[in-house]
């Protein structure tokens, strides 16, 4: 055993080496196609979804010390969520279309599986992120009277949100990342006795230097 530690020491060493060689940088977008998880009372409602963004950096790493063709891969993102809420309220039509903007950052393991001579091929990841709203507004309507509050604020939204993310797509040229993935939002982020919970589908492509 003493004399396996150092050497798997080494073995460790030399796996990071070689993956800091393999650090790849690029740039992503996508279109959000955001929601909420909302329960009131222990009622489940669903909302209309909101068409939004997200854009920003990525980061990969291949990870060839746990078997070929893994890798992680990070993004910090600006991402444009929210959903569009309707009701009534004393037979008063209400509408409130939410407009949050968040910094995000996901960290996901993946697996990547090429074709052939290599140029195309598919892969899949999963992992964490975690998300810190910036700014947002809440288009309310009330009848004909209508406001925009803040969307962070005492008794609207949490700042913070956290949850699950998968991801799956094509690799063309070494370059190219086209994908499509999903995140659940883990934590309630209402204010108020409510519980809200992000939902978020996205269709994007990414260029890696």
């Amino acid at each position: 055993m003493k004399k396996f530690l150092p050497l798997f020491s080494v073995a460790l060493m030399v796996s990071a080496a070689v993956s800091a060689q393999s650090l790849r940088y690029g740039i992503t977008g996508a279109m959000n196609v955001s929601n909420y998880a909302i329960e009131i009372g222990g009622v489940e409602y669903s909302p209309d979804s909101r068409i939004g963004f997200n854009a920003g950096f990525r980061m990969e790493m291949d990870a060839p010390f746990i078997y070929d063709g893994f890798y992680f891969d990070a993004e910090l993102l600006l991402s444009s969520k929210g959903a569009k809420v309707k009701g009534e309220d004393d037979g008063v039509a209400v509408k409130n279309i939410v407009r949050p903007y968040y910094l995000e950052l996901p960290i996901h393991i993946g697996y990547r599986y090429m074709f052939g001579s290599g140029k195309v091929g598919i892969f899949g990841s999963f992992g964490p992120y975690i998300g810190v709203g910036l700014f947002g507004t809440n288009k309310l309507s009330v009848g004909d009277q209508s406001s925009k509050p803040d969307t962070f604020s005492d008794d609207s939204l949490k700042r913070f949100d956290f949850g699950l993310g998968l991801r799956g797509g094509v690799q063309m040229f070494d370059h190219y990342r086209i994908f499509i993935g999903y995140d659940w939002g883990l934590l309630n982020i209402s204010q108020g006795d409510n519980k809200i919970n992000n939902r978020n589908l996205y269709i994007g492509a990414s260029y890696m230097f």
